[in-house]
């Protein structure tokens, strides 16, 4: 069973490389077609720098919280159960490959924050037909899996943290995207989910529409 668990938390580790990776090379490639990578990625990070500190800083305190504190309050939360295990892999992996997609069909339109581009495009197609905000979807399912696939613990403190992070973006991302996109969007989202997909198929979604789109 710890052989298991080891190559487990291998693959889970994996899938969050693949997923960095992704989002590293999509940034520069897609950035490059636009013409503006270097320009735009110095834009973005200046636009999300106290955010992101503010977010490193969480989980350095995080990270040092879980290191003083006794070991026993994490046992408690600790459930490691091979069949479960291996659902939470197949689930982390399965939502790797939902996320690469998901940011392919995306391209030239992600950015890190929310934001309008010039010549925005609404993007329905590929994952975008099923849920509108695939890549939160794949976040989730991500740390879903990784939580079951490595006994849950600390994962569990991440879940935490990550599911009011992602309502609150789709949020303000619904919320822009209406204020760009008006009544079109507003007939695509009741039409299509935001995270969870529904289990009737979506009808009479448009291919692509000029406007305002997901920004990551």
């Amino acid at each position: 069973m710890d052989s298991l668990r080891s190559a487990l938390a291998v693959l889970v580790a994996v899938c969050a490389a693949v997923f960095v990776a992704a989002w590293l090379l999509g940034a520069v490639y897609f950035g490059a077609r636009r013409g503006s990578g270097v320009r735009d990625l110095v834009r973005d990070l200046r636009g999300t720098l106290p955010r992101r500190l503010a977010l490193i800083a969480g989980a350095g305190v995080l990270v040092l919280v879980v290191r003083r504190t006794p070991g026993s309050w994490r046992h408690h939360l600790e459930f490691w159960q091979p069949e479960l295990a291996l659902l939470g892999a197949a689930l982390a992996v399965a939502s790797t490959v939902w996320l690469v997609w998901a940011r392919w069909v995306l391209g030239t339109m992600w950015a890190s924050i929310p934001m309008v581009r010039e010549h925005h495009e609404l993007r329905t197609d590929g994952p975008y037909r099923i849920v509108r905000h695939p890549i939160y979807t794949g976040m989730l399912g991500l740390v879903t899996g990784a939580m079951a696939a490595s006994g849950f613990g600390v994962w569990v403190l991440v879940l935490a943290v990550t599911v009011p992070w992602v309502l609150r973006r789709v949020r303000i991302e619904d919320g822009l995207m209406a204020d760009r996109f008006g009544p079109s969007y507003e007939a695509y989202r009741a039409r299509v989910p935001a995270l969870i997909p529904s289990l009737r198929p979506p009808r009479g979604i448009p291919r692509r529409a000029d406007g305002h789109g997901p920004t990551i």
